[in-house]
């Protein structure tokens, strides 16, 4: 009885904390493994195999759809939401539901043999029985808590409703966008597992282009944690207010040179950016462990999130040990990035400077291959969106355009977007005009993949 009654609660408490937490790393760690067939009791193994359902085909756990998908109560889901503890530690019970799985198995094992061999009618089947026996225990003995293998079959339903979903026009709004259309026309929208990488010397605005994006997915209702591992949070704010306001960056530094004008300028910017969910971190030398554990920390606390921003890769501490040189130590914590951002549906955007080489070429529009220090950046990437500027290089050039070029895109297309570098700022253009501008001929318009924008990943 009392080994039915910790069953019952590590059960209990294993779905209580799913429903409460969602679906967090470590849920999707038990879900790879972890079989309804392994609780003792039915019901909550039957409401489990509910929730895994959900995860797989949805990627959430959320108990009022639960109800109105799947059929489950909603009053007890509820409770048993509200009834939660601690939502930390889903590994240790569902451990602990496979191992009091293992013991019942074994221990059905062998009544079953002590049934068979009290009819056996000879030695051979003795042997036989108990061999057979011996065997199943074994493969109970073995059987790890680890990931399991997903039939395809499995999977085909839940791949065709996501098909269903993509077909539909809300679908778009599951998509990151960077709020500058000429980008979203070729990148067509950033997956909530995605990387997306944006690479410049100094001086091409790598920093005015990640705050140009986090500006635009606030407006529209997003949410983004910004690690600055180099500038500070009034730098940031700086800018921000800038870009919003159209008052430039020196006057904000300088008070005394504001007008009326730019003091109502000021107030409506304040105002609009002050409920905007952006969130920063000025940090230095924050390690990839750091940033994914604060990060974690921020969607228990606060929320979930649209984007991650990190500024910049170079800044970070690598964890570079005696044995191992940058170029792996680099390789380490992009790995650590992607895995966060797949367990947690959460878009990456990471900063990164480019080779110095690029300064000495003739032709100074970077490629892939110019990324400082590992090819790693490259292999984890979705996209690489590299920026160029003329007037990062010559002062006296009269050419007003920024480029942002898409040298890799996983699902999409590869090409140019042009944007005005206005007062330090990033603006729209006319895309036709800017490339007959630069190339001296004319060209049409490219074709637009993105006519809203999404608030970001959904959770």
């Amino acid at each position: 009885m009392v080994t039915q009654d910790n069953d019952y609660n590590l059960e209990y408490g294993l779905i209580s904390s799913m429903l409460a937490t969602g679906l967090t790393a470590q849920a999707r760690e038990v879900i790879s493994w972890l079989e309804p067939e392994m609780f003792a009791t039915y019901n909550l193994g039957a409401l489990y195999a509910n929730i895994r359902k959900q995860a797989r085909k949805h990627d959430l756990i959320d108990f009022l759809l639960l109800s109105q998908d799947y059929g489950e109560n909603l009053a007890t889901l509820a409770e048993m939401a509200n009834k939660a503890t601690y939502g930390g530690n889903l590994l240790g019970y569902a451990k602990k539901i496979h191992s009091s799985w293992v013991n019942r198995s074994a221990q059905q094992t062998m009544l079953k043999l002590a049934g068979e061999m009290s009819q056996a009618r000879n030695e051979s089947q003795v042997n036989e029985l108990t061999q057979k026996a011996l065997n199943q225990i074994q493969k109970l003995l073995v059987s790890k808590t680890e990931i399991k293998p997903v039939a395809m079959g499995e999977l085909m339903d839940s791949y065709i409703d996501v098909l269903e979903k993509r077909s539909k026009s809300d679908f778009k709004e599951r998509l990151l966008y960077t709020g500058i259309e000429a980008v979203d026309n070729i990148l067509g929208g950033i997956n909530s597992t995605d990387i997306v990488v944006v690479a410049g010397r100094p001086g091409t605005g790598k920093t005015e282009f990640s705050l140009t994006l986090t500006r635009n997915i606030a407006k529209n209702n997003g949410s983004v944690l910004f690690f600055s591992l180099e500038m500070g949070n009034f730098q940031l704010i700086d800018r921000l207010l800038s870009a919003t306001g159209g008052v430039g960056v020196k006057k904000l530094r300088n008070p005394q040179d504001l007008d009326d004008l730019d003091y109502n300028r000021l107030t409506n910017a304040i105002t609009d950016i002050r409920e905007q969910k952006i969130y920063f971190v000025d940090r230095g030398g924050l390690s990839a462990d750091e940033i994914c554990a604060i990060t974690e920390r921020h969607l228990s606390e606060v929320g979930s999130l649209s984007a991650i921003v990190i500024d910049y890769l170079g800044l970070m501490d690598h964890k570079q040990a005696n044995n191992i040189n940058l170029t792996q130590a680099i390789a380490n914590s992009m790995s650590k990035l992607k895995t966060f951002s797949k367990n947690f549906n959460i878009p990456i955007i990471l900063l990164c400077q480019l080779n110095r080489e690029v300064d000495s070429r003739a032709v100074k529009r970077p490629a892939n291959s110019d990324l400082r220090d590992s090819g790693s950046i490259e292999q984890d990437a979705s996209q690489i969106i590299m920026l160029y500027r003329e007037g990062a290089y010559k002062s006296n050039t009269d050419n007003p355009y920024s480029e942002a070029i898409i040298t890799k895109n996983r699902f999409g297309e590869l090409g140019t977007a042009y944007m005005r570098f206005d007062k330090g700022h990033f603006v729209d253009c006319d895309q036709a005009k800017a490339y007959q501008e630069l190339n001296e001929k004319p060209q049409q318009a490219p074709k637009s993949y993105a006519k809203s924008y999404g608030k970001g990943a959904i959770q």
